[in-house]
């Protein structure tokens, strides 16, 4: 029986392969004659060796989706995860938390949430402020929640940043704001980044770098802000300078405005984190994200061309094309047009290793990403209209079953996904579940 809302509910199974009902009806066959003891016997001997060889080379049943719960909601901005257990849904009014393994609601907050970020045990997230009549940019209200209960375990005003086991908070005035470090489960402060000209979190050595006000490269170990060396380094000229940090390099990047009020670099100097010695610019992305099957995309701080790179080493793969790029355990993806976001419609995706293109995902859509990761597709049959729905694994391409209406967005966890309808409705499925 299908749920009608958030809470308990009988599990129904959706499962509508292709050609469900395509199997020929078996007919009557003739009365077997009789036949003797010892006939009968090697009848049974061979009976048995048949079904052994059936069973071996039986291909795996199918997955299917199990459907936990489903209620109506119209207004859905976003649906999102926290750990591997629980499914959240952002609404203009309120932000909900489901179980994974059973549909059931866990808890709500009131509020519309700009950001949310996955901190353990905990879930970060800002609300947005009601309309101010300051003329001074203003931080969100930041709440941090127990992710099973929702339980309130502070509370503050600032942007926040998990890096390992420590928080960055950004407060005050957003253009110039108070940044400190803090304990993620209590917020505890730990230290205070000092007024300084430009600074740079290393999340690569686990640090932060300043460039003060008369010249010195200063670098702080980030968990509780002591120096670990500072020097006196070649500042670029310009009105505006900025730290950069790479794998293996910190960097210096000059600005200043042309006659025509547009800002351009005067000047660029990478240090090595190993020593300070000035280091060739080539090969220094001071923004990697993951894009799934042991890859980051990487991203320069100029002109200089994107790559694909091995996350371990940081070695390159291969240059990255186009605006928008998107990952899987399947391998970097490839758009028709100009895509890159939920609903975009795929042509292909190269495999991780050696690149090849391969088709299996062509007309499939985006239905959810992790940052830059995709990981569930949907593809829609005409008549009658169904929705297949699909996830991305280190395999490829692998069905999850199909469901007889359209689907929005999705997000998932192991073993459980989370989607929103055409026809304004949440659904919950248990995943990966074989037939009995």
């Amino acid at each position: 029986m299908t749920a009608t809302g958030p809470g308990p509910s009988d599990a129904a199974v959706i499962d509508l392969g292709d050609g469900w009902a395509d199997d020929p009806v078996p007919q009557p066959g003739r009365p077997a004659a009789r036949r003797g003891p010892a006939v009968l016997a090697a009848l049974v001997v061979c009976g048995v060796l048949l079904a052994t060889a059936v069973i071996g080379d039986a291909p795996r049943p199918q997955p299917r989706l199990t459907e936990l719960a489903r209620w109506s909601a119209l207004q859905v901005l976003m649906l999102s995860t926290a750990g591997t257990d629980t499914l959240l849904v952002h609404t203009p009014g309120e932000v909900t938390a489901y179980d994974a393994a059973d549909g059931r609601r866990r808890w709500r907050m009131p509020g519309s949430t700009s950001w949310i970020h996955d901190a353990g045990d905990l879930v970060l997230m800002g609300f947005d402020q009601p309309e101010s009549t300051s003329s001074v940019p203003q931080f969100t209200d930041a709440v941090a929640v127990d992710r099973l209960t929702g339980q309130v375990r502070w509370r503050t005003q600032a942007y926040l940043e998990q890096l390992g086991d420590v928080l960055l908070s950004y407060a005050g005035d957003a253009r110039h704001p108070v940044v400190a470090v803090h304990d993620p489960a209590t917020f505890a402060l730990r230290w205070r980044v000092a007024v300084a000209r430009s600074f740079v979190v290393d999340r690569w050595g686990s640090a932060l770098w300043e460039l003060t006000t008369d010249g010195r490269l200063v670098e702080h170990d980030l968990g509780t802000g002591t120096v670990r060396r500072s020097a006196r380094v070649p500042v670029p000229a310009g009105t505006r300078v900025a730290v950069l940090a790479s794998r293996d390099a910190v960097g210096i990047v000059g600005y200043r405005f042309d006659g025509n009020g547009f800002e351009e670099r005067t000047g660029a100097t990478w240090y090595a984190r190993d020593g300070l010695a000035v280091v060739s610019a080539d090969n220094r992305w001071p923004w990697e994200t993951d894009c799934g099957a042991g890859t980051s995309c990487a991203y320069p701080y100029d002109e200089s061309p994107k790559y694909l790179i091995d996350t371990a080493t940081g070695a390159p793969i291969r240059p990255l094309d186009g605006p928008q790029h998107v990952g899987s355990a399947a391998g970097l993806l490839l758009f028709e047009g100009d895509g890159g976001e939920p609903g975009s419609t795929l042509r292909a995706r190269l495999e991780p290793v050696g690149g090849r293109p391969r088709t299996d995902v062509a007309g499939w859509r985006i239905l959810s990403t992790t940052g830059q990761v995709a990981r569930l597709l949907g593809h829609e049959d005409q008549d009658p209209f169904a929705t297949h729905l699909g996830e991305l694994t280190g395999e490829g391409l692998r069905p999850l079953g199909r469901v007889p209406y359209g689907l929005v967005q999705c997000a998932s966890v192991p073993r459980a996904a989370i989607c929103t309808t055409t026809g304004g409705e949440v659904v919950i499925w248990r995943t990966g579940q074989e037939r009995p």
